[in-house]
């Protein structure tokens, strides 16, 4: 008969549970669910310890455990056949944030492991890959290994003798955390299944699917990373939500530049896949710094074309980070190609083409997807304001350059009026971005002039009430002058489309100019015309 035992009640230090994964005694289920913290929750654990404040407690299940390629976090090992392993049924979140941060390498591109203590401020900062790193910032998986730790000291001495004792106090902190752990043994899948489902009631929530999933993964040995794993994981890198198809897209575009071929058959064993969407994943992680910090495009709501994406992966996969030359004719690429229409034959025609044109060296790659676009003249077009046309996210690109600020909040929230609205957070809200300000009564003109980019927390009504009120600054982070704003709240909506287009069309020409660069001469050359 199936038994389980009652819990039982063991504690481990966060130096132990890595050494466990290393040796391929703790095992944590590819979950369906995959990893979900964001940098933020990260810093948060992080913190909790260095306090010394409760975190919560795992609930493992020891069982036998087959060899297998593990994944956790950004640590990878090939794991024997254990007799006895830890399976994590309920902490996969803490556990994973807190072995991949610990066993993070310098190189790792997921932000959500890249965490420091910041001497000078005393607390935990999370870094994206192209962020600085400064010299008073301690890398947390030095904690782990005392000898880098005193040579990071040894290397600095110029910190003080309260960042000296500071960081000390970190180590120590994070060394010799105990983390509760219940433990239970025996063959009975119901009893876990039930025990993990009511732990299930804070937090992440998972949904009754997920809970299968998860505990068939755990009674079905560990899975190599699938297409659901690989968006959870993309997803963190605040970049928003890509699409399955791109993803798929993406991850043939590693291995060849035929990027819309048949996805069946692509992978010779599971091994062969895992290090397909390792591959993959890293890549993503460059080309969303790529596209967020060269190209000024904040979110994947914002991009034109989603075929940048695979394309570009392709790029990292060949030729590494997007830089000099290279990097500024890509730029250039993804501007015009928003513009003009990357896509004019049809995305899957487009796809084709873009996948091929990269190969061999980094900046003919870049000139080769440059030559294939038209090269027909372009004018902004105030008409398009539906999120989901290219020319209309080329419009909300240029308003969130303005960084417009908060007109209204809803009670409670005055504090963040004037502020500058995160296009992060609103963008990830999946609200529709642009707000109408202006009244439909006897004069209805479709235009994003009528628009501006704003919270959905408050009516509409009481944005508009607000613009009377606020001050010159806010008013032209929303690119409205004076003049609008007299026209505006004289309900004069006509002369106030009038005026406001004129400056809108001035600012979204110059926004897509100053990153397409029309007119510049492309090529290898690395002279400007002054």
């Amino acid at each position: 008969m199936a038994t389980v035992t009652r819990p039982r009640v063991e504690q481990a230090r966060p130096t132990e549970l890595v050494e466990w994964a290393r040796q391929g005694l703790l095992r944590i289920p590819s979950f369906q669910r995959s990893f979900r913290w964001g940098r933020d929750d990260v810093v948060k654990l992080f913190d909790s310890i260095l306090r010394g404040y409760p975190i919560g407690t795992l609930l493992m299940w020891r069982r036998p455990a087959a060899a297998a390629r593990l994944e956790i976090g950004p640590l990878l090992i090939d794991a024997p056949d254990v007799a006895a392993a830890y399976w994590v049924v309920d902490g996969q979140q803490r556990v994973t944030s807190l072995i991949g941060a610990l066993t993070a390498p310098p190189d790792v591109v997921d932000p959500r492991f890249r965490i420091f203590y910041d001497l000078e401020a005393d607390r935990f900062v999370s870094a994206g890959r192209r962020e600085p790193v400064r010299e008073h910032w301690f890398p947390v998986q030095a904690a782990c290994d005392r000898e880098i730790f005193w040579a990071w000291q040894r290397d600095r001495p110029w910190l003080t003798d309260v960042e000296m004792d500071r960081c000390d106090s970190m180590m120590e902190a994070i060394r010799d955390y105990m983390l509760p752990l219940y433990v239970v043994t025996g063959d009975d899948e119901q009893a876990v299944r039930e025990m993990f489902d009511r732990l299930n009631t804070s937090g992440h929530r998972l949904t009754q699917a997920e809970i299968f999933d998860a505990l068939n993964t755990v009674s079905d040995q560990m899975e190599p990373s699938n297409l659901t794993a690989l968006a959870a994981t993309v997803k963190g890198f605040g970049f928003g939500q890509i699409p399955d198809r791109v993803l798929v897209q993406s991850v043939l575009a590693i291995r060849h530049g035929r990027v819309d071929r048949d996805f069946r058959g692509e992978f010779r064993d599971d091994a062969d896949r895992l290090k397909a969407f390792k591959k993959t994943e890293h890549a993503l992680g460059i080309v969303v710094d790529f596209l967020r910090e060269e190209a000024a495009i904040p979110h994947i709501r914002v991009l034109p074309y989603l075929l940048f994406l695979p394309v570009l992966t392709r790029f990292v996969a060949l030729f590494g980070p997007p830089e000099g030359r290279a990097g500024e004719l890509l730029r250039r690429w993804v501007w015009r190609g928003s513009a003009v229409g990357v896509a004019p034959q049809g995305n899957i025609a487009a796809l084709r083409r873009n996948g091929l044109a990269v190969e061999g060296d980094p900046v003919q790659s870049a000139d080769r997807l440059l030559r294939l676009l038209s090269r027909e003249s372009w004018q902004p077009d105030l008409r398009a304001f539906r999120p989901n046309q290219p020319q209309a996210r080329l419009n909300l690109l240029a308003l969130l350059a303005s960084r417009p600020r908060v007109l209204a909040a809803p009670p409670g929230s005055e504090n963040r009026v004037g502020l500058p609205i995160d296009p992060v957070w609103l963008l990830d809200q999946g609200w529709n971005p642009l707000v109408t300000v202006t009244r439909t009564e006897g004069w209805r003109q479709e235009t994003i002039a009528s628009r501006i980019v704003h919270p959905r927390d408050v009516p509409d009504r009481a944005i508009r009430e607000a613009i009377g009120q606020a001050d010159a600054e806010t008013l032209r982070s929303h690119l409205i002058d004076d003049i609008s704003r007299r026209e505006l709240l004289q309900d004069r909506e006509g002369f106030f489309l009038v005026s406001r287009s004129a400056d809108l069309e001035k600012a979204i020409e110059e926004h897509v100019q100053e990153n397409a660069l029309f007119g510049f001469p492309d090529g290898p050359a690395l002279i400007r015309p002054e």
